[in-house]
């Protein structure tokens, strides 16, 4: 089954890093049109794949808990934005379904990564 104590190590980054991204729109306002959405992609994904790579017991397993890493990175960007006066009618949903997709895909990778390094491993022999 899913890894609680990888689950909560790496939604504890996810989630750091979603709200230093959000922060960084309210201090530099260029940054939140032209980097926001893509920022919050890139850290879900992220994220997902560190869980998934440290888990390595199957891609269903890899990118289920990607998957729940990316929503509740989404659920974060989009609750601290909101906390800060953005507009929540359009965050809420787009946000946290392309968060959670790009976790689960991030999971995904990682698995590919984890299943990778042991292939490797065999033909070097170390």
């Amino acid at each position: 089954m899913i890894d609680v104590k990888i689950l909560r190590r790496a939604m504890l980054v996810g989630v750091i890093f979603e709200l230093l991204l959000v922060a960084l729109g309210h201090v530099r306002p260029w940054f939140k049109p032209n980097f926001a959405l893509f920022g919050c992609m890139l850290i879900a994904g992220t994220a997902g794949l560190l869980y998934a790579k440290d888990l390595a017991r199957g891609y269903g397993l890899g990118g289920l808990g990607g998957a729940v890493i990316g929503a509740v990175c989404g659920l974060a960007a989009v609750g601290s934005a909101t906390l800060l006066g953005d507009r929540p009618d359009l965050y809420i949903p787009y946000g946290v379904i392309v968060a959670t997709l790009t976790g689960g895909i991030g999971g995904l990778f990682g698995q590919f990564d984890a299943q990778f390094r042991t292939f490797m491993k065999g033909l070097t022999g170390k």
